[in-house]
This record gives C-alpha cells, structure tokens and sequence, in this order.
C-alpha cells in the first residue's frame, strides 16, 4: 500500500470525524435556538396573559377608583361585591367608593362633622358594604371601620364598638399573616386616648368573643 495509501486512510478517517463533529455541533446549535425560542415563546405567552388579565372585568372598577373615578367604579365595583363571601377587597373598595361620593375626605384633611354627612344616602351604603367586608374579617375594612370611629363617624356611638372593632383589627390574623403594616394605628391612638380603661378592655372582651358573619349573594342593589 504504502506511505501514500497510509496517509489516505488517515485522511479518510479525519474527514469522518470532522463530519460526525459538524452534525454534533449542528444538533447543539438547533437545540439551544429550539430551547431560545421556547424561552421566548413563554415570555409572550406571560407578557400576553398579564394583558388580558388587566382587561379582566374583575379589576375595571380598581382601576377606576385608582383613578379617581369613583361613581363610574362604584358601578363596576357592585356586581362583584354583591357576589358576597370571598369579595371583601370589591366591598371595601366600593364602600370607600361611596363614603367619597359622600362627601368624606380621601386625604388627611379633618373629617365633616357627623351631622352633615351620616344620613346621606351614599354614605350610609358606603358605611353598610365596610360592615359586611369588615363582620366577613376583611382587615383593611376593620381599618375604615376603625378611622370611622375615630372621626365620630362610626356606625353607632358606642365606645365599646369602636374598641372592639381596634381590637380585631389589631389581632386579624390575615393582616398578621401578610405582615401588612397597622395603617389605623392614628385611629387606634386617637381611641385609646379618648377611652378609659375598662372601656378599652371591654371592647377587647368583646372582640374576643367575636365570631365572623358571612353575607349571602345580595341580589339587588
């Protein structure tokens, strides 16, 4: 055969390892875009899902309130509070909705006197859906519930109520298993100023025995 037969041979055999070397990297190569691609192709789908989820009729009436709109969100916000237990973001918001319609302040300016605004239809509704999120254990509508006490415009005048009500809001255990922060604690230092001791502790005694009260589906307006 000889030198040259030999070398080939060699040749040869180089050839075939660079062409198995050349599928190799080629099958790498169409694997890694494959997986490229299918990275991609989650994104969109993520990207297109957190689209379609913020047209989700759900949050039109947060968004709406966000925005300042209240009477166009009170009206979005309805249909989902009415459906009743496992709504109490939807009834807070529409109670908060309501209580703004009615003339209570969203900021931290002082709060109208209780003889202006108590009777009007839009807060006693707005007051009505804060007590169905808040009697369900909604935290943040026990911290309304709280604010409202706080301001002389609670529900009733009894300083027990509001003691209560400072209690359970303190001790929800949803708001302790979020971390939340205690956004009523003002509301809460204005009471325990305002109450004595054994009015304090009675709402306490009272929060204690405190049981949960679940709403139906409200069937009309």
């Amino acid at each position: 055969m000889g030198i040259h037969g030999k070398y080939r041979r060699v040749v040869a055999r180089l050839k075939s390892w660079a062409g198995v070397c050349v599928l190799v990297l080629t099958s790498m190569s169409d694997a890694a875009a494959q997986s490229s691609d299918r990275q991609i192709s989650d994104d969109l789908r993520a990207r297109r899902a957190a689209r379609e989820a913020l047209k989700d009729p759900y949050w039109d009436g947060f968004i709406l309130k966000y925005e300042g709109n209240c009477e166009a969100a009170a009206s979005k916000l309805y249909p989902i509070a009415a459906l009743g237990l496992g709504y109490e973001e939807a009834q807070t918001a529409l109670g908060e909705c309501l209580l703004s319609l009615a003339g209570l302040p969203d900021d931290r300016s002082p709060p109208p006197a209780r003889e202006t605004i108590f009777d009007k239809n839009n807060f006693q509704s707005g007051l009505s859906w804060i007590m169905i999120a808040a009697q369900s254990g909604g935290f943040k509508a026990q911290g309304i519930l709280v604010a409202l006490y706080a301001a002389n415009l609670g529900p009733d005048r009894d300083p027990v109520e509001a003691a209560k009500w400072s209690h359970l809001y303190l001790t929800n255990p949803t708001r302790l298993n979020l971390g939340a922060a205690v956004l009523a604690q003002a509301s809460i230092d204005v009471l325990e100023a305002r109450l004595d001791r054994e009015t304090w502790l009675a709402g306490k005694e009272r929060a204690r025995r405190w049981t949960p009260i679940f709403p139906s589906v409200t069937k009309k307006p």
